[in-house]
């Protein structure tokens, strides 16, 4: 009896396979023209002082000066930033920091050219009262001075820093199920405000 030879699972598997390396191919490529890294280029343009409500804090942001610190081994230029705080929730809150935080620092030829990460310092709204080293914005809707301190390994010259401030969103980040817990997250169908702040250059110090 002649042997019968069937070809259509060995196709079909064919098909699935080609298919799989199309998508294979397609994620690889968005990957690497940056379609999968968080947006920074896309942004509402607001003057310096303007009240803009991320959500979970309410900022204005007014200034920033820039300083060489010699004695430093890493990151000797720190940029702060002056503004103003406010908690129009119920619960205490601090203001988050890191790469999905309320602020990014942007400066073109910097390195890093933007940065989440900063240091938090806030007071009362009258700085000559007292200093204050408190990191916590209380739920009295009050407004009080905050300063946010970031920090480069180079920096250019320039007269201007670009902030955004980014919109947060209460929710539960749930990855595969492990968590869900609301907590504040980047809201990313929201658009940052870019706020322009007067860059000060001021004296170098040592640490």
């Amino acid at each position: 009896m002649p042997s019968i030879t069937i070809g259509l699972p060995r196709a079909a598997g064919r098909r699935w396979l080609l298919a799989a390396l199309a998508v294979g191919l397609m994620i690889g490529l968005v990957a690497l023209l940056g379609g999968f890294q968080r947006r920074q280029a896309e942004a509402v343009s607001v003057p310096a002082g303007t009240e803009i409500d991320a959500r979970n804090l309410v900022f204005r942001l007014d200034s920033a000066t820039l300083q060489y610190l010699a004695k430093t081994s890493s990151e000797p230029w720190e940029v702060v930033v002056s503004g103003s705080v406010r908690n129009p929730q119920n619960e205490t809150l601090a203001p988050i920091t890191g790469s999905y935080g309320n602020l990014v620092a942007i400066v073109e030829q910097a390195e890093p050219r933007a940065t989440g990460d900063f240091t938090a310092r806030l007071g009362p709204e009258n700085p000559d009262l007292f200093s204050s080293d408190r990191r916590v914005v209380p739920p009295n809707d009050q407004w009080m001075t905050f300063t946010a301190t970031f920090r480069f390994d180079e920096f250019p010259e320039t007269d201007t820093l670009d902030v955004r401030v980014v919109p947060m969103e209460f929710t539960a980040n749930t990855v595969l199920g492990l968590s869900d817990t609301p907590r504040w997250n980047v809201d990313s169908y929201a658009l940052p405000s870019s706020v322009m702040l007067p860059l000060t250059r001021i004296p170098d110090g040592d640490y």
